[in-house]
């Protein structure tokens, strides 16, 4: 079962009545961190999307604020306009399934439509994330956490680091050793032979290969 299936499934039936999902704070936040879970696995099968699951944990605070935050007005407008959750109140297990696709839909557009209201520029994210690991006190493991990252799908790997090598702000080569790959398994050869490398000698001691235009 995934995350969905088991808040649905067991979470669900302790909702003696699914208008206090939007009327107690509380039970509302019961439900976020499935909701989180459940982002995850669903951007895993979409290979779209999989570099979202990267973002997941950083912007789930503000999903989950934004969806507490409006929990009055939706219920409100599902009485009113009688919609889509309106159909779903008549069961727990419907309207936290309703919650969870709401969730991951918000988080979609939060982080995917520059004309949606309260847009984030992920790439910024990125950016801090990537000058954090550069700072010369910091734990590359701890910080990457690898032993979650390396369960990734390769692909999904491979994608990211290729997005490291285009916006040059990382030793390319030696993450890629990192996740026991190479320059080819990312780049492929037909645009290694396009590159002009060349090894130059760090503040540290150590040499890195750097690109040359």
């Amino acid at each position: 079962m995934n995350s969905k299936q088991i808040a649905v499934e067991y979470l669900a039936p302790k909702i003696s009545n699914p208008a206090m999902i939007f009327k107690d704070i509380d039970i509302l936040k019961s439900i976020l961190p499935w909701a989180k879970d459940s982002a995850k696995e669903f951007f895993n099968t979409q290979p779209s999307k999989m570099f979202l699951t990267l973002y997941v944990d950083d912007i789930a605070p503000i999903v989950d604020g934004y969806i507490t935050n409006r929990a009055t007005e939706m219920y409100e407008k599902a009485i009113k306009s009688q919609n889509k959750l309106f159909s779903n109140l008549c069961s727990s297990q419907k309207t936290v399934a309703w919650i969870i696709d709401r969730w991951i839909n918000t988080f979609i557009n939060l982080t995917s439509n520059p004309n949606y209201k309260e847009y984030i520029d992920i790439s910024k994210i990125k950016i801090t994330f990537y000058n954090e690991i550069s700072t010369p006190n910091s734990n590359l493991e701890d910080i990457l956490e690898f032993e979650k990252l390396q369960k990734l799908p390769q692909k999904q790997i491979i994608k990211a680091l290729a997005e490291i090598w285009q916006e040059a702000i990382y030793d390319f080569e030696e993450l890629c050793q990192k996740f026991n790959l190479n320059s080819m398994n990312v780049l492929g050869k037909d645009n290694l032979v396009k590159l002009n490398l060349r090894k130059e000698q760090t503040e540290s001691g150590n040499s890195q290969l750097v690109l040359v235009f």
